[in-house]
């Protein structure tokens, strides 16, 4: 009996040293693995949690203020393009405002093309950008259209030379700007630039054939070929117009310009073969259709963009550009009845 409780009290020590012996090992190892790292928090606290919000808050309110920023420099980009575009518009229109046609010809067009003559607000100078657009957009052939020249023909037999426009005002009044400029003035501005010099050309021959109109005997004046000749001056005189406000605006395109102060340049110099091959060069140009077909073709082609401006018809580009373009070869053929020189230097 006494050696069973022997027993029995040394199983229990065994074990009870066993037991203390593992609680021992595992308190060592826990002690060095906090000492070699920091203890990981389970939970954060209220004051993290409200740091981290503030600071995502300002973060996103940091990304609004660069997209608006941002929203507004693009904003005052695009309208500074579109105020622009509306200065260099009205800038054009101020350019073009005193070569628009007659309003009684714009309304003739739009009632041909079936489209209202004025809309309510609309001024005559919003009707007449309203036709250009139309014209541009769906060009059409004005088969109706009336004859001008036999309009004009048709008053100086009625009236003799006091023609009359479409205003019940004398036509002489188409002639009167040529009065208005000073000589001496004219004479100095053409040895200052191209523009110049082909206004004072120009002007010098329109005063000559007027001159030289009016030194008719009354019997060719009253002739049927008198008359011609008188409505020929009126118009020429009438169409020229546009072309002396660019040249005195100095708004003339760069070719044109060139062009018509070549021709002026030959004229002077009597060569009038030359002075005509320098008008047919500015009227067709080098254009392979030249009557007014633009592209040739379905499908675009790699060296179109190279197409240079001396192969274009300007002739059939405009229809105020085509009238001054004709006055101008008036001039031309005026100039060579004026000033004649050896029929081998004179168009036929």
């Amino acid at each position: 009996m006494n050696s069973l409780k022997e027993q029995l009290e040394k199983k229990r020590k065994e074990v009870q040293a066993l037991k203390e012996k593992k609680e021992g090992g595992a308190g060592g190892s826990g002690s060095s693995s906090s000492s070699l790292q920091p203890a990981q928090k389970k939970y954060k606290t209220r004051g993290e949690i409200e740091r981290e919000e503030r600071e995502k808050k300002e973060d996103e309110k940091r990304k609004k203020e660069q997209e608006i920023l941002e929203k507004r420099k693009k904003e005052q980009e695009e309208e500074q393009r579109i105020e622009k575009e509306k200065q260099d518009k009205e800038k054009e229109k101020q350019n073009d405002q005193d070569f628009i046609l007659p309003k009684s010809l714009i309304i003739k067009r739009l009632r041909l093309r079936g489209h209202p003559i004025t809309y309510f607000g609309e001024t005559d100078q919003d009707r007449a950008e309203r036709l250009r657009l139309l014209e541009e957009n769906e060009p059409v052939e004005y088969h109706q259209g009336e004859n001008d020249f036999a309009k004009l023909l048709k008053e100086i037999d009625d009236d003799g030379d006091d023609v009359h426009d479409e205003d019940g005002k004398k036509k002489k009044k188409d002639t009167d700007y040529l009065d208005q400029d000073n000589e001496d003035d004219l004479k100095v501005e053409a040895k200052k630039s191209k523009d110049g010099n082909i206004y004072y050309f120009l002007w010098r021959l329109l005063k000559d054939w007027q001159q030289h109109l009016d030194e008719r005997p009354d019997e060719e004046k009253k002739s049927r070929q008198g008359k011609h000749a008188m409505a020929i001056f009126y118009q020429a005189t009438a169409h020229i117009r546009p072309l002396f406000g660019h040249l005195k605006d100095k708004t003339l395109p760069q070719e044109l310009l060139d062009h018509i102060y070549e021709i002026s340049e030959f004229c002077k110099q009597r060569e009038y073969v030359k002075a005509n091959d320098s008008y047919l060069q500015m009227a067709i140009g080098n254009a392979a259709w030249s009557l007014g077909v633009t592209m040739v073709g379905i499908h675009a082609r790699s060296a179109r963009e190279k197409i240079n401006s001396n192969q274009i018809a300007h002739v059939m580009n405009d229809e105020t550009k085509r009238k001054y373009i004709q006055a101008v070869k008036r001039l031309i053929t005026f100039c060579q009845k004026k000033y004649p020189n050896n029929p081998s230097k004179c168009v036929g």
